[in-house]
């Protein structure tokens, strides 16, 4: 099978760009073609195919909106990118003329590439199917939060929730394009285009059939990650980890808080420690003088892993929606228990008392007691087995590879 595989970046910058070159690869080790289509950047991986990408967002060094200068020409770009580009359309029609795949599978688009990639494919006569990443089809924000809570109320109240509250960036602007983005894709009935969707959880497929959209078109695919057979034996580690995004939706702010209760133990934060939300944090660690919480910055390759392996546990201490997280199952790798906010789709992934514990998103005390339920090495070994065992049972590479298979036979008939 030759497949289109697109996504606005073709270099790793998050969850879903480890996920497009690990399917990638997938796909290729059973015989299939995979052709990338994407947008320009100094950082990609290179490929024979980049002649068909299309110029990015102000410059080939920006990665995010806020890195480019607003000059008129960029403001046009993020316009008819959040909307409509018939720059993109023409493009991905001319890849596909060329390359003649059987079906375009795409990662992510919003506000890099819009929906012309879905529209320019249907109108080639290829099959359509699309991963959800995040909420971009139900909430103009993505993460349906606001004001460090989750927030539905564009869902019960109308979009229009959005503008008034600024969600989009703080910005009245970026709130009224997003909204106006939703209104015409709606209108356009662009996502009717779509042949089948996958999400990587439970949660998020509840969520689009109780807003209307085909259960039949949807199926439940969980993220998975290669399951490395080299990670040695098992460790009791002797610190605490978070490992992900320093971001204020992540709830690291709760980790430190409790960890500021409890000067005896010793937790490590490791990830881009140059947000805003790094920055606060460590803000707050000097002034209330927090000894025992230690930020590492972002760390890849080996030193991520040997820092994964020295951890007793890990901690996924979100208060969002948040859809199937990469750091789990890298955690479950390594055979340590989780801890996990109680929302989203982290029940699906920690079984409470099993292979980890729950506790109340952004509840300090709460996640203190869990982190004293783990003081006992002999519990961290039984759960730390049940969270490779967890891995191997539902997050299996193999599993992951048949099921989406089944859904790209059943849309080429």
């Amino acid at each position: 099978m030759r497949i289109l595989l697109v996504n606005y970046r073709y270099f790793i910058s998050g969850g879903p760009e480890k996920y497009m070159f690990n399917i990638k690869k997938m796909l290729e080790d059973n015989g299939h073609e995979v052709i990338p289509f994407s947008i320009h950047s100094n950082k990609n991986v290179e490929t024979e195919y980049s002649k068909y990408f299309v110029e990015p967002i102000g410059s080939r060094d920006a990665t995010y909106f806020e890195e480019c200068k607003k000059t008129p020409k960029v403001m046009w770009q993020m316009l008819t990118r959040s909307i409509y580009s018939t720059e993109v359309e023409k493009a991905i029609k001319k890849e596909i003329k060329d390359v003649k795949p059987d079906l375009v599978y795409i990662i992510h688009f919003v506000n890099k590439l819009s929906p012309s990639v879905i529209c320019g494919a249907k109108k080639m006569g290829v099959p359509v199917v699309l991963r959800l990443s995040d909420y971009f089809l139900l909430c103009p924000r993505f993460d349906f939060m606001y004001n460090k809570k989750p927030c539905e109320e564009c869902l019960t109240k109308g979009y229009r929730t959005c503008i008034k509250k600024r969600c989009v960036k703080g910005s009245l602007f970026a709130s009224v394009v997003r909204v106006f983005s939703m209104k015409v894709h709606k209108a356009m009935n662009v996502y009717k285009g779509v042949d089948a969707f996958i999400t990587p959880s439970e949660f998020l497929k509840k969520k689009l059939i109780e807003n209307g959209f085909d259960e039949n078109k949807i199926t439940c695919i969980p993220t998975f990650t290669a399951s490395k057979s080299e990670v040695g034996k098992p460790q009791v580690g002797t610190y605490g980890l978070y490992f992900g995004r320093v971001t204020e939706e992540k709830g690291v702010d709760t980790v430190v808080k409790a960890y500021e209760m409890m000067p005896d133990r010793h937790v490590k934060i490791m990830g881009d420690d140059t947000t805003d939300e790094a920055k606060r944090l460590k803000a707050y660690i000097k002034e209330k003088n927090i000894k025992n919480v230690e930020f590492l910055g972002f760390k890849a390759g080996e030193e991520l892993e040997e820092i994964i392996k020295g951890a007793r546990f890990t901690l996924i201490p979100s208060i969002w929606y948040d859809n199937l997280p990469n750091t789990a199952l890298e955690s479950f790798q390594y055979s340590k228990p989780v801890i996990a906010s109680n929302i989203g789709s982290l029940p699906e992934l920690v079984l409470d008392g099993v292979n980890g514990y729950l506790f109340k998103p952004a509840d300090a005390q709460e996640l203190c007691e869990k982190v004293a339920l783990l003081d006992d090495d002999a519990v961290v070994k039984k759960m730390g087995a049940a969270s490779r065992d967890r891995l191997e049972e539902r997050f299996a590479p193999q599993t992951h590879y048949d099921t989406l298979m089944k859904v790209f036979d059943r849309v080429r008939k």
